[in-house]
């Protein structure tokens, strides 16, 4: 493991929302996928399982219109946010990677910066 990562402040990521974060720099998309449901954050690759796209339809859109999936833009897939099991397209029962995070002392902190992407 090679430490611990900082991925943005809590109060960045409103209850209900999602957020993109560039670990890349320079890079055009989202590395990193934050979903945040009260307390709990959730954190995902931006990369559809089925062609290895970037999610996002806009820049911090990761939900479908009722904001309870993660849904990729290109083909419509939908996920559930809380383990990333496609439940509609054509990744259907794929999963999303996921990544390893806490929220501790208001920021959100990814456990292992190896497990973050790299474009």
């Amino acid at each position: 493991m090679s430490g611990e990562c900082e991925l943005c402040r809590l109060d960045e990521l409103a209850d209900g929302t999602s957020k993109g974060i560039i670990v890349t720099p320079g890079a055009h998309y989202a590395d990193v996928i934050l979903v945040r449901r009260g307390a709990e954050v959730y954190a995902w690759r931006n990369c559809c399982p089925h062609t290895g796209a970037p999610m996002e339809w806009q820049a911090d859109q990761f939900l479908d219109y009722t904001g309870e999936y993660l849904q990729c833009g290109i083909h419509g897939a939908l996920f559930r946010v809380d383990d990333g099991y496609c439940l509609r397209g054509p990744c259907v029962r794929q999963r999303l990677y996921s990544i390893a995070v806490v929220v501790r002392d208001g920021r959100v902190i990814a456990l292992d910066a190896d497990s973050l992407p790299r474009r």
